[in-house]
């Protein structure tokens, strides 16, 4: 088969999000990022447990932040519950 058909992931629809005309998120590249603010933190620290997320109202902070076994309590602070309701 072709490169598109054996990698759909790279040729599907995008998801963006906007907040007031500009790009806040998109599906294919919200990973890299996430990972990127949320991986040094969680491994710096010797053993976090409690976790405070401001303003992470897609819930991929949430995602990277769930992946470490340590963490007991994690909350989101979003004051745009639109955002989160998508």
């Amino acid at each position: 088969g072709s490169y598109e058909s054996t990698h759909p992931e790279q040729f599907g629809p995008d998801r963006i999000l906007f907040l007031d005309g500009v790009i806040q998120s998109t599906l294919y590249g919200d990973a890299p990022y996430h990972e990127s603010i949320v991986h040094p933190a969680m491994i710096t620290h010797p053993n976090p447990r409690r976790v405070a997320i401001i303003g992470g109202g897609e819930g991929a902070t949430l995602r990277e932040v769930l992946k470490h076994n340590t963490v007991e309590k994690a909350v989101m602070i979003e004051i745009d519950e639109g955002v989160v309701d998508l």
